[in-house]
């Protein structure tokens, strides 16, 4: 029996709507995916309420289906944790904001993710290895509010670990590398878990460089085949990087993630595409 999943992802200055079907067997079909001029820096503004009409009107054509929300705000924040293996999710929620407040210089204006990653090597006995990914709260609060008030938000959260998480699709091993313009991220999973992740902020195009040279030959990537996703993700800095680290770099695209209709890609860019499939592909795994 196929199911649907509506997904909404928000860069700065641009949200990408996609329509994600899967199969009984696995399988995903893009049925729709087009790009909406504004996005997070709109949202605290005055245009913000005629942006989320503009939103709310692109899925009026799938009234009764949930929407997923991918964030990509021009910079995050990390923290990695540990929490009690089995700590309910409520309660987990209570110990991210209790981490923010001695994280973080006015917490309240903050919002986390909570992503799950393996334990590694001689983890802690009874304890959750996990990465709390911070990002502004409020053009994220805002515009979640405003869909709320016309269907279900399934799940929200930062673009990172819906992206990590595509190699569950083809349980194959994958590694993600990050070009924003103002960080660098490498995460590398299989099977859809995460194991390794590592982020690095950036105030010059040449720390970018840096940071995949020297992830690319520490990382355990055993083989993982190396994607590289992301606004500052060039053709010519692909092509430096692989040259520097002799290996094989690709652009992330659609496929093998994702079959497409003929004629559903109106995104702006393969980036803008995968955080809003990944996003939908997440919700309809359960998230």
């Amino acid at each position: 029996m196929s199911r649907s999943q509506i997904a909404c992802a928000f860069d700065a200055s641009s949200t990408t709507v996609a329509r994600v079907k899967s199969t009984s067997h696995g399988s995903f079909t893009m049925t729709m995916c087009r790009t909406i001029d504004g996005g997070l820096d709109n949202f605290g503004g005055p245009k913000g309420a005629k942006l989320a009409g503009k939103i709310v009107s692109a899925l009026k054509a799938w009234r009764d289906e949930p929407v997923a929300l991918s964030f990509s705000p021009s910079e995050i924040l990390t923290l990695p944790a540990w929490f009690a293996s089995g700590t309910p999710d409520g309660y987990r929620d209570n110990l991210c904001k209790i981490e923010a407040g001695y994280f973080l210089d006015k917490a309240d204006i903050w919002q986390w993710h909570d992503m799950a990653l393996e334990p590694g090597a001689h983890p802690p006995a009874g304890l959750d290895r996990r990465m709390l990914l911070f990002y502004p709260l409020e053009p994220a609060r805002f515009i979640e509010s405003e869909l709320r008030k016309h269907r279900d938000v399934s799940w929200r959260g930062v673009h990172a670990e819906a992206v990590a998480r595509l190699s569950a699709v083809t349980g194959d091993a994958l590694a993600v590398l990050e070009f924003e313009e103002r960080y660098a991220a490498l995460s590398i999973s299989r099977n859809g878990k995460i194991g390794y992740f590592r982020y690095w902020p950036v105030k010059e195009a040449s720390e970018r460089e840096y940071f995949a040279i020297t992830e690319l030959t520490s990382a355990p990537l055993d083989g993982a085949p190396v994607n590289v996703t992301g606004p500052a993700a060039s053709a010519k800095i692909i092509e430096r990087i692989s040259h520097e680290t002799s290996r094989a770099i690709a652009p992330l695209e659609l496929h093998p993630w994702v079959s497409a209709e003929k004629g559903a890609n109106k995104a702006k860019s393969p980036t803008a595409t995968m955080r809003a499939v990944s996003a939908a592909i997440m919700a309809l795994n359960g998230g």
